[in-house]
């Protein structure tokens, strides 16, 4: 900030990187009339002591007009304390500075008044007082040193005045002195202040943008963390996803007391319709089945790619009726989701599942879940394919199996 720019009352320091919060918060602190009521006291000590030497009018007048300034100083605080809520408007800047010149003014007048009429003994009074006046301002003055300068060079200025009225030249000679040794405060208290603004305004960019990439990092993560259960061909869950799902799923099912079902497929003479037709028209032929299970099975359950060719089916809550519906209905689909635009235009599709339903009671792990459903999927591929196979099993027992016709129910 230039010294020129200092010299203009409404220049507020660093206006141009703080926010309107902090201007808002800096000129509440500017309206204070606490400084002002300090400097009325002294001014008014120095005036009885000037009235009790004799000179009862003009010391009254130089207190009535400091009693003055100190009200209109209150009036503007509470003015500005009770202003309507919204955005910051600058007419309270310009209400600051017109209330405080007018201080500054006044002020001046008055010390004027009671260095010219008094005792020597009020004259230190009042030097000490219009000291503390000026001093107080210079100490402001790192906000908006503008209003301060004045500020000080109207109080100094009517004393340096009345110094030389009352034929006390060094009075205002040390005045002048005094004016620059605050000035140079000034200009360092601003310097400061800049380098501190600066500081926090790189320190809350710095802050900005660590929140904004934590908050990249964070989508990222939860992108990553989906990936990695995501089967990249199909969009299904993969095997990763499913093994934490059946843990959890045959934990809430012995808490609920509901049963599972858990079903098995295979797309069937997948190798050879990979020979035929190649690897590329193989993976286009897997993402088109999967498309056609996931659309059978509902939200509450959980397919996933269990691998190569092999799907499973997670039917939490589901018990073996429920199950036998969802997986002919799923066969089907498969059966009859067209592969006509594939190259070379294979036909249709068959898929072959085992399906396994159990009670909660009965304790199975997951492996022993997943074992169930693949004897059944083996004994449907031994009975020919294309047909749903169902397991009973009871631990310690060996499985036996339902048959459901590649008709369906």
């Amino acid at each position: 900030m230039r010294f020129t720019e200092m010299l203009n009352p409404y220049a507020f320091v660093g206006s141009e990187i703080v926010s309107e919060h902090q201007i808002v918060a800096t000129i509440r602190e500017l309206y204070s009339s606490k400084p002002h009521i300090a400097a009325t006291l002294g001014i008014c000590l120095a005036a009885l002591s000037g009235a009790s030497s004799g000179s009862v009018r003009l010391c009254l007048l130089a207190a009535s007009i400091a009693v003055g300034c100190l009200l209109f100083r209150i009036f503007i605080e509470f003015r500005f304390i009770t202003r309507p809520p919204g955005a910051f408007e600058r007419k309270w800047i310009r209400l600051f500075v017109t209330g405080s010149l007018m201080s500054g003014v006044g002020w001046g007048f008055s010390g004027a008044l009671l260095l010219c009429s008094s005792s020597p003994t009020t004259q230190i009074i009042i030097m000490g007082v219009v000291c503390a006046i000026v001093q107080g301002a210079a100490g402001r003055a790192y906000m908006m040193p503008g209003t301060a300068f004045l500020n000080i060079i109207s109080v100094l200025g009517q004393i340096s005045i009345a110094a030389l009225m009352g034929g006390n030249p060094i009075l205002a000679v040390l005045a002048l002195v005094y004016f620059w040794i605050l000035s140079s405060f000034i200009v360092q208290m601003v310097k400061n202040r800049m380098i501190q603004l600066h500081a926090e305004h790189r320190a809350t960019q710095l802050l900005e943008e660590i929140t904004e990439k934590n908050e990249l990092l964070r989508i990222s993560n939860e992108k990553l963390a989906a990936t990695a259960f995501e089967d990249s061909l199909t969009g299904l869950a993969n095997r990763r996803k499913f093994d934490i799902a059946i843990v959890e799923a045959l934990a809430n099912a012995k808490r609920d007391n509901r049963d599972i079902s858990l079903m098995i497929i295979d797309v069937d003479h997948f190798k050879a319709f990979n020979d035929n037709y190649g690897h590329q028209a193989g993976d286009q032929c897997l993402q088109i089945l999967s498309n056609a299970i996931s659309l059978c099975i509902p939200d509450d359950g959980l397919v996933a790619r269990y691998g190569g060719e092999e799907f499973v089916v997670l039917l939490p809550n589901y018990d073996q009726a429920s199950a036998v519906i969802l997986a002919e209905r799923t066969r089907l689909a498969v059966q009859f989701a067209g592969l006509s635009n594939l190259p070379k235009s294979p036909p249709h599709q068959t898929i072959s599942i085992g399906l396994i339903s159990c009670r909660p009671d009965l304790g199975l792990t997951p492996e022993e879940l997943l074992s169930g459903a693949d004897a059944a999927l083996y004994d449907a591929k031994r009975k020919g394919r294309n047909c749903l196979r169902i397991t009973r099993q009871l631990r310690g027992v060996d499985a036996t199996f339902n048959d459901r016709s590649s008709f369906g129910l």
